[in-house]
C-alpha cells in the first residue's frame, strides 16, 4: 500500500505490541498478514465495541479519518496509523456548508474517512451500502453526498426521482483537486476485467501471492466474516 508499507507497518505494530491490531478490508495482502482483525466500515463500530468490551486496546491502520470516527462512537482506546483516503481526505467542511445553503431541504450523506469536521455536518454516516439505503429509504428529494462518486450510478439507479449532488472536494466555490474520484478505483472498468478473463497468453495480468502469506492474511480475514455472520438478524 502507498499510504501503508507494509515495513513500516510492521514496525509501528512492533512498537505497541499491547495492542490488538485491526486493518480496513482496502489494504494489501501482507499488511493483513501483520493484523489480528480486518474490518469494513460497515461493521467497523460494532467490532470495536466488541473489543472494547473485552478491555483490548486498539491499533487502527490505515485510515486516520474512519479510526477516529470509530473512537468517537465507541469510546474504545483506539491508537491511529497516520494514513488517508486521498479521495475522502478532499472533502471540506466550508464548501459543504455552502452547497447546503444553495440546496435548502437536502440530507448530507457521509462516509466515515471523511475529515471529522465533515463527519459532523452529515445526517447520515455510512458504508457505501449504507448510504446507498439512506438514499432510498429518507424522505429528501435532493442529496448531497461525501463519498467516491462511482457510488451515484448504484443511487440513481435504485432512486431514479431523487437528485444527487457531489460534496465539494479542495478549493473554494465547489472547485475541486480530486472532484470525488479515486484513481485506483477507476482502474476496475469492463474492459480491464475482460482483459484479465481472455488472458490466455500469460501476459502479466495474473497477481500471485506467496501462500504462507496468504494463509496468515486469510485468518483476520475469516475471523471479521465469522464476527459479521454473528450480527445479522
Amino acid at each position: 500500500d502507498i499510504g501503508c508499507p507494509e515495513d513500516e507497518f510492521a514496525a509501528f505494530c512492533d512498537q505497541h505490541p499491547d495492542r490488538t491490531v485491526v486493518v480496513y478490508a482496502n489494504t494489501s495482502a501482507a499488511v493483513k498478514a501483520r493484523a489480528d482483525w480486518v474490518v469494513t466500515s460497515s461493521i467497523a463500530v460494532e467490532l470495536i465495541e466488541y473489543l472494547d468490551q473485552r478491555n483490548e486496546k486498539i491499533l487502527w491502520a490505515p485510515d486516520k479519518h474512519l479510526g477516529n470516527y470509530v473512537r468517537s462512537k465507541t469510546g474504545a482506546d483506539v491508537l491511529c496509523w497516520d494514513g488517508a483516503c486521498i479521495v475522502h481526505e478532499e472533502f471540506k467542511a466550508q464548501g459543504l456548508e455552502d452547497l447546503k445553503a444553495a440546496y435548502p431541504g437536502s440530507a448530507v450523506l457521509v462516509h466515515p474517512e471523511s475529515p471529522a469536521s465533515v463527519v459532523e455536518m452529515a445526517d447520515v454516516v455510512g458504508s457505501t451500502s449504507q448510504l446507498i439505503k439512506a438514499a432510498q429509504d429518507m424522505d429528501n428529494q435532493t442529496f448531497i453526498v461525501a463519498t467516491d462518486k462511482g457510488i451515484f450510478y448504484k443511487m440513481q439507479q435504485l432512486a431514479p426521482h431523487k437528485t444527487f449532488v457531489e460534496a465539494p472536494t479542495a478549493g473554494s466555490g465547489a472547485a475541486c483537486r480530486s472532484c470525488a474520484h479515486c484513481p485506483w478505483m477507476a482502474m476496475n472498468g469492463l474492459e480491464n476485467t475482460l482483459a484479465v478473463l481472455e488472458d490466455d497468453n500469460g501476459c502479466g495480468q495474473e497477481i500471485f501471492v506467496d501462500p504462507t502469506l496468504a494463509a496468515k492474511a486469510m485468518k483476520p480475514l475469516d475471523r471479521m466474516l465469522e464476527f459479521g455472520a454473528r450480527l445479522k438478524p
